[in-house]
């Protein structure tokens, strides 16, 4: 379908939702219970049309009065009067069954009105008082009459209707959804108690539509903004290559080499370990590495730390992020876990991406999103999401995920399998050798990479993370490379004689 064939409703998200706008011809029911933003919709959908595509247009209310109509609309800072002095917007107030007559007049008012200021767009609110002045039959009939009268005089049309969401309401298998092109359902609903609204495209007759709910938000000075929902699978936008044959360096020589000489270009790195082990240190090497080396724009992304205390644990350890913040090649996310919004929440990464052309992406802090997300599907929705966008533009992804086993390691993955989805697995850890803890990294997989399986200590200092040399012992300390078992929970000495040497692999 072509661009021209499609009328473009002008609010925030939806047209991407509708993959480019409704069919112009089709007349479009938008329903909903009381408060879900119907009247807004229709206000929006006026507005933009005037003040985005240059569409004159016409409401049409029944109960609310155009006063009250134009102070609502500017607490969303939409200036209707103004709009009506410049001959581009007529605002009428009538009664239902006025409105029915005007529909087979010969001379109608509301036709001389809509050829004066080349109308284009309509709104009608609410179509469900006509019930009150027509049996069930006669309501169908009538809406039929509405919806050929719209057509026929190439009106794009939005109509709003107040219907129940509970099964027994007493409207709610009243509206003939058959009578209209395009039906947009509207919803308020409670999760742990929490408001939230979606929006629904039932049907829409001529087109695609992205399937599904998705969320809406009505923001004061602004209007409404609908997020797509996270599962929703990425659209073929044409041929893209999800992986690279370059590598780069990860930002701490020794890991590199345990990675087989760095990672590929678009790779997707799980970082695993528990509390404190350092996963944010290496996740600001990375992006540091990255945008010094690289020239590479970073962004870390965090539910748990707010970002002056990333950049005070930064500036500590001699990692100098504010300068990187300041220059603008790295840039930080944080959003509180309480009430998240998944589909608000991924639309802001990627709108950040996109903006500052991010080509690292540290997520710090995998485990919050499971504990701030009531299903176990959103999040395993939200991880797919994530991967798929990272390897769809060749961006190098980190997912720092905290593993709650303390010492040992019974697991070291989420609630379902990642590590088939993921191209890299590096393993932080703790060990207890004579009765003291040492920082213990191990690379678990290395897709495409010649790397090294030896368990590795490390230490936090001054610039970070950085892998003590596997043979050099400190002072009454041994290397790893005498022990055996280094990630169970009791590491066992090797005799000198029986000590094998460092063995490789390769996926």
């Amino acid at each position: 379908m072509t661009e021209d064939a499609l009328v473009r409703l002008g609010i925030s998200g939806l047209d991407e939702i509708c993959l480019g706008g409704i069919p112009r011809r089709n007349v479009i029911l938008v329903k909903g219970d009381v408060g879900t933003g119907k009247t807004t919709f229709g206000i929006e959908f006026i507005y933009r049309g005037i003040t985005k595509f240059n569409e004159p247009g016409i409401i049409v209310v029944f109960e609310t009065s155009p006063g009250k109509l134009v102070q609502d609309a500017e607490s969303m800072g939409w200036d209707l009067l103004e709009l009506q002095e410049q001959k581009k917007l007529q605002i009428v107030f009538t009664r239902p069954k006025v409105f029915e007559q005007e529909l087979f007049s010969s001379d109608s008012l509301l036709l001389q009105m809509a050829a004066e200021i080349g109308a284009r767009r309509i709104f009608i609110d609410s179509i469900g008082l006509f019930r009150s002045s027509a049996g069930t039959d006669s309501y169908r009939e009538l809406l039929k009459e509405l919806v050929e009268w719209l057509t026929r005089e190439n009106l794009t049309a939005v109509l709003s209707c107040e219907v129940g969401t509970s099964p027994e309401s007493q409207f709610a298998a009243e509206v003939p959804d058959f009578v209209f092109d395009t039906v947009i359902l509207l919803k308020q609903t409670t999760s742990r108690r929490a408001s939230r609204r979606n929006i629904e495209i039932i049907k829409s007759r001529g087109h695609e539509y992205e399937t599904g709910e998705h969320t809406l938000q009505i923001c004061n000075g602004q209007g409404l903004r609908v997020f797509r929902r996270v599962q929703a699978p990425l659209r073929n936008e044409g041929a893209q290559p999800s992986s690279a044959a370059r590598r780069s360096a990860i930002g701490v020589p020794d890991l590199d080499a345990l990675l087989g000489g760095g990672i590929f270009d678009g790779s997707t790195t799980m970082v695993v370990g528990l509390s404190g082990v350092g996963k944010t240190v290496l996740g600001t090497q990375i992006l540091r590495e990255g945008a010094l080396r690289l020239s590479c724009r970073g962004l870390l992304v965090s539910l748990d730390e707010h970002p002056a205390q990333i950049v005070r644990n930064a500036e500590t350890l001699g990692l100098r992020l504010q300068e990187q913040v300041d220059a603008g090649t790295i840039h930080l996310l944080f959003q509180t876990p309480q009430e998240l919004n998944i589909d608000v929440h991924f639309a802001q990464i990627v709108e950040t991406i996109e903006k500052y052309d991010i080509q690292r992406l540290v997520i710090d802090g995998m485990t919050s999103y499971s504990t701030a997300l009531a299903e176990q599907a959103v999040y395993r929705d939200f991880f797919h999401a994530l991967v798929a966008y990272s390897k769809k533009r060749l961006m190098t992804t980190f997912f720092n995920y905290e593993n709650p086993e303390f010492l040992g390691l019974s697991t070291f993955m989420p609630e379902f399998p990642v590590s088939s989805i993921v191209d890299n697995i590096i393993l932080l850890s703790l060990v207890e050798i004579d009765s003291s803890l040492r920082r213990c990294l191990t690379v678990v997989k290395a897709r495409g990479s010649k790397h090294e399986f030896d368990s590795r200590e490390y230490v936090i200092g001054q610039g970070g993370i950085e892998l003590r040399p596997a043979e050099v012992r400190r002072v009454a300390e041994l290397p790893f490379s005498h022990y055996s078992s280094i990630l169970s929970r009791a590491p066992s000495r090797i005799p000198t004689a029986t000590r094998p040497k460092a063995k490789s692999g390769h996926r």
